[in-house]
């Protein structure tokens, strides 16, 4: 498979990359970096913006340009345009002790966002950190937040299979993912299991969601990214010119372009593309990003901003 390193951004820890369908453009972020990167499809140009903490996943919304922004502990809406960032709901409560991780949306319109000990210092510096004390959250369109399930290290991969029915997120800190059952209506879940347990070199980071019900794992410190069956077999295993891969999404014009996050933090000199942002096209096309259904009352308050 061809890799091409897009962006050799040198991210700290790049992650959530997020493809823009009505720009043509990805956004992804730096969580230590405290940014959020866009790169233009058409012009190739990357544009970053600053936060007051760690930045550590994006989802698209239903109003227009808005993004919803996860920064350390809460949640935010952001207009990259004119940089107006609005307050929004805040999942995590023990801040600075947690800090939000990865996060999706639902096919249903709902975000899901995960916990974990904060391991960012105030400088972006990587902070050592152990316990099994993170959250699983679910996050509807005015803010209410309820947990889904608790007792993660690292709270990672949040993707739906493509006929609604299982959800699948992964630990890290256990190297495991896990499967539950996912019941569209409610926006529920149920019935954890293990799905795929020390599946491959390096741990289960970010993944994304083929329309084949495959999921593309990302590994850290493996070098590269797994795809596994809905079985739970690897069907396949690219490599990639990084150990520290991060994340990983569909984009383009028909979801066949797969873009890829990587981190720097911690790695040698002779890894000159680690913290890039990588693509590759594939043979299968993926699912596409969900829009974080807003309430009314914030669709209003939005209007008016």
């Amino acid at each position: 498979m061809n890799i091409k390193c897009l962006v050799r951004g040198k991210d700290l820890v790049g992650e959530s990359p997020l493809w823009n369908p009505e720009r043509g453009c990805l956004y992804w972020t730096d969580i230590n970096g405290f940014k959020v990167n866009r790169y233009d499809g058409e012009t190739g140009e990357v544009k970053s913006w600053r936060f007051d903490g760690p930045v550590s996943t994006l989802s698209l919304t239903t109003v227009g340009e808005w993004l919803l922004v996860a920064v350390g502990a809460r949640l935010i809406l952001w207009l990259p345009e004119t940089d107006r960032r609005i307050p929004f709901s805040q999942p995590e409560r023990d801040w600075p002790y947690h800090r939000l991780n990865d996060g999706a949306t639902d096919p249903g319109g709902v975000f899901w966002v995960g916990s974990m000990r904060n391991n960012v210092g105030a400088d972006g510096g990587d902070v050592k950190v152990e316990g099994f004390t993170g959250s699983l959250y679910r996050v509807t369109a005015d803010g209410e937040v309820s947990v889904a399930d608790s007792g993660f290290g690292i709270t990672n991969t949040m993707v739906w299979s493509p006929d609604r029915t299982t959800f699948y997120c992964a630990c890290s800190a256990r190297n495991i993912i896990y499967a539950y059952d996912y019941d569209a209506g409610t926006a529920s879940i149920r019935n954890r299991r293990l799905f795929v347990e020390n599946g491959a070199a390096g741990v289960p980071d970010g993944s994304a969601m083929d329309e084949e019900g495959c999921l593309w794992n990302c590994r850290y410190s493996g070098g590269c990214i797994v795809r596994i069956s809905p079985e739970g077999r690897i069907v396949e295993e690219i490599q990639m010119p990084a150990s520290n891969i991060t994340n990983c999404g569909f984009g383009g014009e028909d979801l066949r372009t797969l873009y890829v996050t990587s981190a720097s933090l911690g790695v040698g000199a002779e890894e000159g593309l680690a913290g890039g942002l990588f693509v590759m096209c594939t043979d299968v096309r993926g699912a596409g990003p969900a829009r974080f259904r807003l309430s009314a009352a914030t669709v209003y308050l939005l209007a008016r901003s």
